[in-house]
């Protein structure tokens, strides 16, 4: 079975620290060092973009210090691990409040990089496991039909029928399998929890989908197609749920 490539990004003020690092990572045919940098607010920048699953981060550093970078990445709810690198041990105990996948006293060599790779493999399969689980438990819980508001009065729709909920202003859209539309006077957000059903997933900040009728989704113009008989609807998705989809492994991304 082949492994899962794993992208890196290293952010550290010492070139010479991360040429070591990169030729330390050479020895780990599943790792792609996609990207690095000595400027703290460009390592910044290229996490945002590139969204590695490990940052090596170094912790002092002048400007913004690794804490600080790796603070951005828990508050912007990125899905990169963090690893600090740093030559002052007291360090390790502050960078804890951050959680790190795991943190490198300088100097360190590959063998402790083993280690770090399989903290981040062992974590990945309980999370995919996590994933799985939650898949199944949304593809097999039956949900009761539910009453929402119209212009003209009360709808009783059944959330299985649901293909794709789209925000309109303070209203939304639900467009059912059967092929029909319903114009629901309240917010999207409402009406996805009204529904109460594993299987609307939100796609993007205006869009809701259910699972049940997502066939694929095209990676190049994070697009996801659904289908149920003759009925066939697109709705784009965003960056971080295309990611949660290419780690659940379970629909088809071309």
């Amino acid at each position: 079975m082949v492994e899962k490539e794993i992208t890196a990004v290293i952010i550290d003020d010492n070139e010479d620290a991360i040429s070591l690092l990169e030729i330390y990572l050479q020895a780990f045919k599943e790792i792609k060092v996609v990207d690095s940098t000595s400027n703290p607010q460009r390592g910044v920048k290229i996490i945002k973009k590139v969204l590695p699953d490990i940052v090596f981060l170094d912790i002092d550093m002048p400007e913004m210090n690794g804490l600080e970078i790796g603070q951005i990445i828990m508050e912007s709810e990125l899905k990169s691990e963090v690893v600090f690198t740093t030559a002052h041990s007291q360090y390790a105990f502050n960078a804890l409040n951050i959680k790190p996948l795991d943190y490198l006293v300088k100097p360190f060599g590959p063998a402790d990089l083993i280690s770090v790779i399989n903290r981040y493999k062992n974590k990945m399969k309980a999370e995919e496991f996590e994933r799985r689980m939650d898949f199944f438990m949304r593809t097999n819980r039956v949900i009761p039909k539910i009453k929402l508001t119209t212009r003209s009065g009360i709808v009783l729709i059944n959330p299985d029928d649901v293909m794709l909920i789209r925000s309109e202003g303070n209203y939304c859209r639900v467009f059912l399998k059967d092929g029909k539309e319903e114009q629901i006077t309240q917010n999207i957000v409402k009406v996805a929890e009204s529904l109460d059903s594993p299987n609307i997933f939100k796609a993007n900040r205006s869009a809701y989908i259910n699972l049940q009728y997502l066939k694929r989704i095209e990676k190049r113009k994070r697009l996801c197609h659904l289908k149920h008989n003759d009925v066939a609807l697109e709705e784009s998705i965003n960056r971080p749920s295309l990611m949660y989809f290419e780690k659940l492994n379970c629909f088809p991304i071309t």
